[in-house]
Order: C-alpha cells, then structure tokens, then sequence
C-alpha cells in the first residue's frame, strides 16, 4: 500500500483549499458587525473555521505519514524530514511578515474604516511596539503578532519536531497507538483554557488522528458508503452548534477539548473517504479545485494582510453605501488579490522552495 499510495491525491488538495476559503470568508465576515442571530448561527456553521483548522492539521498528519511507513525511522531520515519542513512553511511566512511588517510601519494603516467593527480595528494596527525579539519569532512563526493566524503554524512546526516519534508510536503494537492517542487526548483536555503556547500539545491529538487514519488506509482500502461521507461533513459543521445547544453554556470556547476531539474524527472519516475514491472524491478531484489546494497555504497567509489593505483603499468609495453593499463590493478585490498573490508566491517562492527542501532531504538521507 505504502509503495503505490499516491501522495498528492487531487481530492484531498481541493478540501484543503475549501478550508482556506472557509478561514478567509470566516475572517472577513468577522470585520463587519452582524447583529442578526440568524446571519450569526449560518456563519457559525457553513464558515466554521475552526473545523477548517482542525482539517488542516489531520490532513497534515495524514499526508506527512507514507514516507514514514515505508522507511526505516532513523536520524538521517528525521534529519531529512526537519529539512524539509522548515523549507516547506518558512520562506512563504517570511515574506507575509516582511510585507506585514511593512504595512504597519506605513503610514497608510493609519487611514481609517469607518464601517468596520473593533474585531477589525484590532488587525495589524499602525505602529505596534514590536521588539526586535519578537519580530524574529514573527519571522519563525513563533508570534502572532504580524500574522495572526501564527498560532496554527506554531502548532504544524513544534508539532513537526516530535512528528516522527508520533510514527513510531502509532505504527507499532496496537496498544502503543492506543496509549498514545489516549495520553494526548488526556492532555489537550488538561491544557484546554491555557496560554497560546500550550496550543501544539492541545492540537497534537489532531496530528495523531491523521496518522492513524493512513495507518487504517493502509491496513483496509475499502470505500465506505456515501452517505457517511455526507453525514460527516454535516458533522463537522454542526459540532460547535450543537454543544452550543446540548450545554446551555453559551458559546463554546474556540479551543475547545471536546469539540476539537469530535471535529477530528469527522476530519478523519472525511479524508479517508476522499483517499479511497469516494463519489465526491471524483467531484472535488477537477483540476481548478486541486489548483485551490495547490495555493492554499499562500491564501491562509496572505488574507488577513489582503484584507486590511483592501479595506483602507476601497473605503472612501463605500462610505454613502448601505452595509450589505459594503460587504459585498470589498470581497471582490479581497478574494482576487488574495488568490493572484498565492498563485504567483506559490510559483515563484514555494515551489522552487520545496524543491531545493526535497535536495537537501535526499542529500541528507
């Protein structure tokens, strides 16, 4: 299975630029303000983005796994794996934060936006105090403060280093595996309502999740009915409105251990039924969706920059408009310039990064 396993699977590239879009469109919403409990309750489920967060790391547990299965785990193959990683998400989040770095420094984010709420003003505001220690960790994905979205590239890197201990771990004895996944549920429960920098160790169940849905993939290629596909996707989507409901709390925290767990194991069934050739494996395999995968990573980096941006410059036209109109006329240039810029960073920075990645991996194997 490992030898023939396919891992650039089309499908699986088209959910992750799904949930790119998802984070985006969540995003944007959030940076007008919306009074309407109905409009609130459909955002919260159809652009769920903590779900979409959630895919991301199960997928990258799933994806990352195959050539670890079919090597020998030793240090030149973990050395191997590091390299590559670092050149993989590091030189794209460089140049956001470089950008970043410039836009706060300008000028032009003193203009304001009259028709946006504080979730907005809050977004890479003119001047911050950034000290020359946490610009660094901005460069390495360490701080949120230039890319807010930060926090989930913390958790793919810190995750990444004990990544290859996490396959040993799964794909020994069964009760290895077992131990494993129940230790790291354990601890994303007793982490939940920490500091920002217990969030790798509350997401790493996220990152095991996927490995063991390769490891049964592995064991038992078989396709599953359709409509547990669907029933997972509707899953996914309704598991934060649905404890929302169940507890009588109010909203549910957003890193939240029991919801997190579940959107996991929808993520899972998901992706195992896109790898096993499902009816809308073959929908979401269309070349133009795959190409939303391929520049996901550029649109998850870029929108927030994109958005504040497009906001200053688009809003002395906006300004006798009604909000809908609003809305609507600022998304345009906000998707357009979101998806040209990752089309071209992903030709001209990623690409020829991953390669130089995968030379240096071979060298080092």
């Amino acid at each position: 299975m490992t030898k023939s396993f396919d891992n650039h699977i089309p499908s699986l590239q088209s959910l992750r630029g799904i949930a790119s879009l998802v984070v985006l469109l969540r995003h944007y919403v959030l940076c007008f303000p919306v009074s309407n409990s109905f409009w609130l309750a459909l955002e919260d489920v159809l652009l769920n983005s903590h779900a979409a967060v959630v895919v991301f790391f199960v997928l990258s547990g799933f994806v990352l796994s195959p050539s670890f299965f079919s090597r020998p785990l030793g240090m030149r193959e973990i050395a191997g794996f590091y390299t590559r990683r670092i050149f993989r998400i590091l030189p794209l989040l460089m140049v956001v934060t470089a950008l970043s770095l410039l836009y706060v420094k300008s000028n032009f984010s003193e203009r304001n936006v009259p028709f946006v709420n504080a979730w907005f003003q809050g977004l890479l505001p003119h001047d911050m105090p950034l000290p020359g220690f946490t610009i660094i960790k901005c460069f390495i994905g360490l701080n949120s403060a230039l890319v807010p979205q930060n926090w989930t590239i913390a958790c793919e890197i810190l995750v990444a280093l004990v990544f290859p201990f996490f396959i040993k771990a799964c794909t020994g004895r069964v009760w290895r595996a077992i131990f494993t996944t129940v230790t790291f549920i354990g601890l994303s429960f007793f982490m939940a309502g920490g500091s920002g920098k217990t969030l790798p160790i509350f997401y790493a169940v996220d990152f095991i999740v996927g490995i063991l849905t390769f490891r049964v993939l592995e064991s038992h290629k078989e396709s599953y009915p359709d409509v547990f596909f669907y029933l997972a996707v509707v899953g996914l989507l309704g598991v934060r409105g649905t404890l929302n409901l169940l507890t009588h709390q109010g909203e549910t925290p957003f890193h939240d251990p029991l919801c997190s767990l579940i959107e996991a194991f929808f993520s899972a069934v998901i992706i195992y039924g896109l790898a096993t050739r499902n009816h809308m494996s073959k929908i979401l395999s269309h070349r133009w969706l795959s190409q939303i995968g391929d520049i996901s990573f550029g649109v998850y980096l870029f929108h927030f920059l994109v958005i504040v941006v497009v906001a200053r410059l688009i809003a002395p036209l906006l300004l006798s408009e009604p909000p809908p109109v609003q809305m609507s006329v600022m998304l345009i240039p906000v998707l357009m310039i979101s998806f040209i810029s990752a089309y071209f960073c992903f030709h001209f920075i990623e690409m020829p990064a991953n390669r130089l990645g995968r030379t240096l991996q071979k060298y080092i194997r």
